[in-house]
């Protein structure tokens, strides 16, 4: 079970390798990919041109380096959906936390669905499984904070949880404001997108990193944050 649970929090660690991938691909744009005005699924699409021409969000692509952007996604929810399997019976608060877990699972493959359709190939595929990931995995964050009652180190790890989905929660609503022309439109959609969804990323790697640093994911016993272990039978 050990192993299983480090294995399963360095799968978390590595999602993160999805950022260096998408900034290489970002480097092989004969223009400049921005951070600011381009899209994540930008990234991903397989032809070259101006899209959404002649609406707020118009801009140039072309990503020549496309299928690693694609790859690093697939990738992306692989590792998140392996390491919610490895972490299955890893949370205080049992129950809950394989709710959770199951959840990030399936969030995990709504990512991957994201990297196998790129927008320009299959727009409403790729949209709808982007936005159920974000719900989805909200729903698994918020249901782990709930599990991670019971210890200090937990309640640290659940406050992060509950911060990252409001900062994600926050993004994701400035980020439909750009693409509506709203308030937030000078924002830019790359700032606001990557608030909206990266920050779940970047979560999933912190988590892993606070699970392989707790003394239960080195010498064994009943879980990284069981501060009371009473609650793993609840």
């Amino acid at each position: 079970m050990t192993g299983r649970r480090r294995a399963g929090a360095t799968a978390w660690v590595l999602c993160l390798l999805t950022f260096p991938a998408q900034a290489l691909a970002a480097a092989q744009w004969p223009e400049p990919y921005s951070w600011r005005g381009n899209l994540i699924s930008d990234l991903g699409v397989t032809g070259c041109g101006i899209f959404d021409a002649g609406t707020r969000v118009e801009r140039y692509i072309c990503s020549p380096a496309h299928l690693l952007a694609n790859g690093a996604t697939v990738a992306n929810g692989l590792l998140l959906a392996a390491g919610a399997v490895l972490l299955w019976s890893s949370w205080p608060v049992l129950r809950a936390g394989k709710v959770a877990m199951a959840f990030l699972a399936l969030g995990g493959f709504l990512v991957a669905v994201v990297g196998v359709l790129p927008w320009d190939v299959e727009p409403d595929g790729h949209n709808a499984a982007a936005l159920a990931q974000v719900v989805v995995q909200w729903a698994g964050m918020l249901i782990l904070a709930a599990a991670l009652r019971g210890s200090t180190a937990g309640r640290w790890a659940g406050s992060l949880t509950l911060a990252c989905v409001v900062l994600s929660a926050v993004g994701f609503v400035l980020f439909v404001g750009a693409v509506g022309g709203g308030p937030s439109a000078p924002l830019g959609l790359g700032l606001t997108e990557r608030l909206a969804f990266d920050t779940l990323t970047v979560w999933g790697a912190a988590l892993g990193l606070m699970v392989l640093a707790m003394p239960g994911a080195r010498r064994g016993g009943s879980g990284p944050f069981h501060g009371k272990p009473q609650l793993a039978a609840r």
